[in-house]
């Protein structure tokens, strides 16, 4: 029950930021910048500028990132304005180092219990020697004064501006996995050891996603350069397929995000 009001107050959301975005690309005026979105969001956002001829970019502080704030750019500044890095994005960055262990999870909780927006958030990279959390730029006050802890110890974050924000490329493992078809189900129980049976529940509970849609067909088959998302296990990619086994049964290469 708790997971579906969640799920509903999500979609709520997005529906309203959908209709943000179609007031603006009909408006057309100036440079209209929103919040961070996750990729299915950017996905759904795309399909609607595209169909409306409108130019736009996706941004999140650097080029791989995952989440991504949007700017519609005007007819009038479509010429000038080629590439992301040539707008001034409300982009910020926190960056500190702790002696003690934590995970993505603790960084982005104590955000939640501030009482900050998910959107108001970029990518969190949490590693040995350093984290660093993008930001939009209208909270780096609030930021500053409460941002001091995590998991009941004390942090001393530095702020940087977008130009001065780390690039961090993705970490995955590989691994080579055999099914006996390539549908979504088979997959996915090779990749996180889940039954069928489950997979077809993650599937109705709207936890699965290829290519940041939401799948409806237990049945579907997936190929070479497809993302996986599964809410609450993790994300990978169908690297390639890397032949049959001696049994028949089809060899794919995974990476599996970490």
């Amino acid at each position: 029950m708790m997971n579906d009001w969640i799920e509903a107050k999500k979609a709520k959301k997005e529906k309203i930021i959908l209709t943000r975005v179609k007031d603006a690309a009909l408006a057309q005026d100036y440079l209209h910048f929103f919040d961070f979105c996750d990729e299915m969001l950017q996905m759904q956002i795309t399909d609607i500028l595209r169909k409306n001829h409108v130019d736009y970019f996706w941004y999140g502080g650097f080029d791989d990132a995952t989440r991504k704030m949007l700017c519609i750019v005007p007819d009038y500044l479509s010429e000038t304005i080629r590439e992301p890095e040539a707008l001034e994005w409300p982009i910020m960055a926190a960056r500190f180092s702790m002696d003690f262990e934590y995970n993505h999870r603790h960084v982005l909780g104590e955000l939640m219990s501030l009482g900050i927006a998910r959107n108001c958030i970029g990518d969190i990279h949490v590693s040995g020697d350093e984290t660093q959390v993008i930001f939009h730029e209208k909270i780096y006050l609030f930021l500053r004064n409460n941002f001091t802890r995590i998991r009941g110890k004390r942090i001393a974050p530095s702020f940087y501006p977008s130009p001065e924000i780390r690039a961090y490329a993705p970490k995955f493992e590989e691994k080579i996995i055999t099914v006996s078809s390539p549908r979504i189900d088979a997959v996915i129980d090779r990749i996180w050891g889940i039954s069928r049976q489950d997979a077809a529940e993650a599937i109705h509970q709207k936890r699965l996603r290829v290519n940041y849609r939401e799948i409806r067909k237990k049945d579907l088959t997936v190929k070479p350069g497809d993302i996986i998302s599964f809410r609450g296990k993790g994300k990978a990619k169908v690297s390639d397929f890397v032949g049959v086994s001696k049994k028949g049964r089809q060899r794919i290469k995974i990476e599996r995000y970490i």
